[in-house]
């Protein structure tokens, strides 16, 4: 609990309640990413905080959370890569907040990019929560010489070596990272990866993605995520393969992978099966506007991939099958009709014979003008409807989404968003019925040339009928101004949000947030950062309250013959918990200093050592100092 109280006094950058099913809910106070900006190679947390709104309590090794990450290639959303599952030890009873980190490594290959991260909360084997896209600052850790003159082959591969402290200094890794392109006759091809090496597991393929572009279709290989159509395979990255062809009218995609990695069970877990999926889709283009598809999608458990413990829970494999068309229609240049309908084959035990069956739909409208743009879709999913390819699309729930966008001026824009669902479509008495609404208001601003000013409101309310079993609310208020001078940039933001609920079975809370950060270049060979987040949330049914606060900052500079740089930076945060039943109070600082040695244009070695420290007030056993090294090389052609 005292983790909770601190976790949810962080970076608040989302208040997005997401509800599942009667029996199983869950109500999203905040997600964020931290530390932002990362450095490349190094940790970040994806932290959230959720309310448990059902009305059963999710005991432990039946709920655990993972989450993705994913680039931005022009408009769409490239999968990267899928954390480790965390599996939490808490018993989170019906109205308790439930606060969780998800560690995931940044990869080098980043550096300079922003990349977008979404956590997911399963629960007994469903997905009961997923976030939003929310996104992270990567930020480049060493300098790099100039780049060569173009080849058929080029890329980047580093070797990384790194050790800590405790134990002994028994903390090896190992890392090799590859981005590497190149051109094979009239075919291209992109290499990335990133492997994690330690004593007890030499090779951990974090990444490992292969596109081959050739005349005969697209082959990838690796850490894919294909999308089918948004009901039958959409949001499920896969370490497998994907092929893609067209060829005149005719396009097709056929993929297979694993979805889900097994985990063995424990004594108090039933672990997890592997989840293999194979798909196929075929379109054909009637006529210019019009494009017509067929796909499948089979989703089945490998009932081998683990060694069951009759002690503990016992699962059973299981397998879904969807199947369905598609239309896409251009109705006018600016507007596109899209229709979706799947149905579905669910076995909840391979070993029985029967089936259940169920149908889902979605039409979608899309409109990209000159003075607007706009989408609206509606879908339906039935109640016996199961897409294990598909985690975001919950069974028995009818949903409306739109989005607008209005350009004011070519200085300014509005962005509003509109989302509603309601379950329980068959009105069962036993069951409570959720309706759920949440909009958002947005306008982006830019003043002077240069000042950029952007300010957004979001209600998020869950009514249950009746509404004595759910019916709370979320607000929250955000300003941030970006103000460059010259080579600097200055940032600056506040945000409040406040939870309200009206049953009682959670706490309401009022949470704020101030960040100011900043990026300086005083000279070619000088650059510095830093950063200061304060926040705090107040509980209102015990006046209690929880604090945290953070500082960064980074240096970085290089010799005038550029043969040597260097990199300092440090990062102090400390967290405190009134909590009259779990109080905290913790501190954590940590500084790394790095030097570059740029051997030639092709070849650098980094050399790195590190220090962190721990302090906890109520639970000194945690507490402690460790010393880091890591050394590296890179090498370019």
């Amino acid at each position: 609990m005292s983790f909770t109280k601190t976790i949810a006094a962080l970076l608040l950058l989302a208040a997005c309640p997401l509800t599942a099913r009667a029996n199983g809910a869950a109500s999203l106070q905040f997600t964020v990413a931290a530390p932002d900006p990362v450095m490349a190679g190094d940790e970040i947390m994806f932290q959230t905080l959720v309310v448990n709104t059902g009305a059963s309590a999710w005991a432990p090794g039946t709920y655990y959370w993972e989450a993705e990450v994913y680039t931005m290639e022009g408009e769409e959303k490239k999968f990267v890569a899928k954390t480790d599952p965390v599996t939490p030890a808490e018993n989170v009873a019906p109205g308790m907040a439930h606060g969780v980190q998800i560690p995931f490594l940044v990869p080098e290959m980043f550096a300079g990019r922003r990349l977008l991260y979404r956590a997911f909360l399963v629960v007994s084997g469903k997905r009961l929560l997923e976030t939003d896209y929310r996104g992270f600052q990567v930020v480049e850790r060493q300098f790099k010489p100039p780049p060569e003159q173009e080849v058929k082959f080029g890329g980047d591969v580093s070797f990384t070596y790194k050790n800590a402290s405790p134990d002994g200094w028994g903390h090896h890794q190992g890392i090799t990272s590859a981005n590497i392109v190149g051109k094979i006759k009239q075919s291209s091809f992109l290499f990335n990866t990133y492997l994690v090496h330690t004593y007890h597991r030499p090779i951990t393929p974090n990444l490992v993605l292969l596109n081959y572009y050739a005349p005969w279709g697209t082959l990838s290989l690796g850490d894919v995520s294909p999308t089918l159509t948004s009901l039958s395979m959409e949001g499920q990255g896969m370490r497998g393969v994907l092929f893609e062809r067209t060829r005149g009218k005719f396009y097709w995609t056929a993929l297979m992978g694993r979805i889900v990695s097994p985990e063995e069970p424990t004594l108090t877990t039933a672990g997890r099966f592997a989840r293999y999926a194979g798909g196929f889709k075929a379109s054909y283009q009637v006529k210019p506007t019009l494009k017509l598809s067929a796909d499948a999608v089979l989703s089945r458990d490998d009932e081998f991939s683990i060694t069951q413990d009759t002690r503990a829970v016992v699962l059973v494999p299981q397998s879904s099958l969807v199947y369905g068309a598609m239309a896409e229609w251009k109705a006018h240049p600016r507007l596109t009709y899209l229709a979706d309908v799947q149905a579905s084959a669910y076995k909840a035990d391979l070993n029985a014979a029967a089936s259940t069956s169920g149908t889902a739909w979605k039409q979608e409208l899309k409109w990209r003008g000159e003075l607007l743009t706009a989408r609206a879709a509606y879908s339906s999913v039935g109640t016996k409807f199961v897409s294990f390819a598909a985690p975001s699309v919950i069974p028995d729930r009818n949903t409306l989404d739109a989005e607008l966008g209005i350009p004011l001026a070519s200085w300014s824009s509005v962005a509003v968003s509109y989302n509603t669902y309601t379950d329980n479509l068959q009105n069962d008495p036993a069951k409570t019925t959720t309706t759920q609404t949440q909009t958002n208001v947005s306008n982006t601003t830019k003043v002077f040339g240069a000042t950029m000013l952007s300010v957004s409101y979001m209600m998020n309310t869950a009514l249950g009928k009746p509404a004595a079993a759910q019916d709370n609310k979320t607000t929250t208020l955000s300003f941030s101004v970006l103000q460059p001078v010259g080579a600097h940039n200055l940032n600056a933001s506040v945000q409040s949000s406040a939870f309200v609920d009206n049953t009682g079975f959670s706490h309401d809370l009022d949470t704020s947030l101030i960040s100011l950060s900043g990026s300086f270049r005083m000279s070619p060979r000088l650059s510095a950062s830093a950063g200061f987040v304060t926040s705090g949330t107040k509980d209102k049914f015990d006046s209690s309250t929880a604090s945290n606060n953070t500082v960064n900052g980074n240096v970085a500079y290089a010799l005038p013959g550029r043969s040597l740089a260097f990199q300092l930076w440090t990062s102090l945060s400390s967290g405190k918990n009134d909590s009259p039943t779990f109080p905290s109070e913790t501190g954590t600082m940590s500084v790394n200093f790095e030097t570059i040695w740029l051997k030639s244009r092709a070849s650098k070695l980094t050399f790195g050592v590190g220090m962190l420290s721990k302090t906890d007030k109520y639970n000194p056993a945690i507490e402690g100092n460790e010393l880091n090294l890591l050394t590296r090389y890179n090498y370019s052609f």
